[in-house]
């Protein structure tokens, strides 16, 4: 029983590798890679596209409904819930 689990096991272990080796063999060269530019975000003044009172570079719930509560970071707060009468 242990022969036929380690020859499944070294068996599996050889089909990957030929096929990594295989992969790596037949990937064409693509050319030099080039950086992504991503700009950078300029915060200054009080930025506050959706008036919850959270400066834009602040706000982690971009779009917030107006008037909604939210905590410091913008989000949405739970609704409340109302406790469960005692039943004692």
């Amino acid at each position: 029983m242990i022969a036929i689990q380690r020859l499944a096991t070294t068996s599996l272990a050889i089909v990957l590798l030929g096929g990594l080796v295989s992969a790596c063999a037949s990937t064409a060269h693509q050319g030099p890679m080039t950086p992504e530019v991503i700009p950078a975000q300029v915060c200054g003044g009080n930025a506050d596209s959706d008036g919850d009172g959270v400066n834009e570079c602040d706000d982690r719930c971009p779009g917030t409904i107006r008037g909604e509560a939210v905590d410091q970071y913008g989000c949405p707060l739970p609704p409340p819930v109302e406790p469960k009468p005692f039943r004692g």
